[in-house]
């Protein structure tokens, strides 16, 4: 992103001619929230830990908790931030594509005529720029921010499985807890917010051509330039994590899949393990 800030700075700029959502107090909300995460994970830790250490070592919790606290505005606190810009970037195209569908859908046949049809692609022709922009931009950045995530969810997987919980518990809850939410939470922001707009843009696509066919059969007129041609012969748009993770909404129920699938593994080779101990043990 940062051998990138020019063409980000451009594509800032182009977003002011796009209308922006109704949703500014629910991102200003969310942004106070990630900011206020990593004091309340490192304070909830400090606590933690100094109720596992029965106040012996007050200062040892202490440290522990400005450790964390500056591990925690790296991972999880920044890739949130990147994470939701990206989210923002992409909430403000796909909703003004659903505009551009909805003003498709009300006008008449008679009314979408070949001045209104060209308005309408080029609007869309500047969504696409920004899209085309976001993609080049964010494609790195998203890809390993996801890995990271997956990561992430994957340590808390085996801590659970793994950590000796009876001597740490509460310490360990608070940790695996945090990294939870936020890991997974983080990749479906994404997937989900990105999945929308190929969503929209397939619904901006049957629009238009619906209404320029009817336009069609109602004029007959054959002579009538037809330029419905512009958005069905054009490939479909998906973004992509380094063109390795298509960022569908169906992907979170890959990853969720993966997951459990591990969890499955994990609990199976565990469940294994302790079997040949008993049995060694008894030998």
């Amino acid at each position: 992103m940062l051998c990138k800030r020019k063409l980000t700075t451009t594509t800032l700029r182009q977003l002011r001619s796009i209308p922006s959502p109704t949703h500014q107090k629910k991102i200003n909300l969310i942004v106070f929230l990630l900011c206020c995460m990593p004091f309340t994970f490192s304070i909830s830790l400090t606590h933690a830990t100094d109720k596992e250490y029965k106040d012996d070592f007050v200062i040892k919790s202490i440290l522990m908790g400005m450790k964390m606290f500056c591990y925690s505005l790296e991972h999880p606190t920044f890739t949130n931030m990147v994470a939701l810009l990206y989210c923002v970037l992409c909430q403000r195209c796909y909703s003004f594509i659903g505009s551009l569908t909805q003003e498709v859908q009300n006008m008449s046949p008679m009314g979408f005529g070949p001045s209104k049809q060209i308005s309408i692609l080029r609007r869309k022709a500047m969504v696409d720029c920004v899209l085309n922009n976001i993609q080049n931009i964010f494609s790195v950045p998203i890809f390993f921010m996801l890995i990271a995530n997956l990561l992430s969810c994957g340590i808390v997987i085996i801590w659970t499985l793994q950590y000796n919980f009876e001597e740490y518990r509460l310490y360990m809850a608070v940790r695996s807890v945090f990294f939870a939410i936020n890991s997974f939470g983080s990749m479906a922001a994404v997937l989900w917010v990105a999945g929308q707009v190929p969503i929209q843009l397939q619904k901006l696509k049957e629009s238009f051509y619906e209404k320029a066919h009817l336009r069609l059969i109602s004029v007959c007129d054959l002579d009538e330039p037809q330029f419905k041609r512009e958005l069905l012969e054009k490939p479909d748009f998906v973004l992509t994590g380094c063109d390795i993770i298509s960022l569908r909404r169906s992907t979170v129920l890959g990853v969720f899949g993966t997951l459990l699938t591990y969890t499955v593994l994990l609990v199976s080779i565990k469940g294994d393990s302790v079997n040949e101990r008993n049995v060694t043990h008894k030998g």
